[in-house]
């Protein structure tokens, strides 16, 4: 990305640190899902991609699904990482604009890896083993 902004230059080289860690990542998610639920309301027009972003990384980190390519992975967890930073670009406690910003920086993201997103969302509808 050419045009990364500072913050999320920052949380894309924090995202390599995570990538090394599954068990630092499992915490990563745990902690975006404790935030985006506490601000549900604020975050209605991202909800659907945030959460699919989670399950595929809580998935990747359990060493459950496998395929995410490497590029994938990294971006979800700068993503992540970015959405957790509430002074980044807009800080997310000015009322009305905190989380635009965020939604941004993640409709980007899931746009550039919307096809490794939907490969996620279909490997998860299939039946797990027996």
């Amino acid at each position: 990305m050419p045009s990364e902004s500072h913050g999320f230059r920052q949380a894309r080289s924090q995202a390599e640190a995570y990538a090394q860690d599954q068990k630092g990542t499992g915490q990563l998610v745990g902690d975006v899902l404790a935030k985006a639920y506490k601000h549900r309301g604020k975050l209605q027009s991202i909800w659907e991609d945030l959460m699919s972003l989670c399950r595929m990384l809580r998935a990747w980190s359990r060493g459950q699904y496998k395929s995410a390519p490497w590029r994938t992975i990294i971006l979800s967890l700068a993503t992540v990482i970015y959405f957790l930073n509430p002074l980044d670009f807009t800080p997310d406690f000015i009322p009305g604009v905190g989380y635009i910003d965020d939604a941004l920086v993640l409709g980007f993201v899931v746009s550039s890896i919307r096809k490794e997103l939907n490969d996620f969302l279909q490997w998860e509808k299939q039946p797990g083993p027996e």
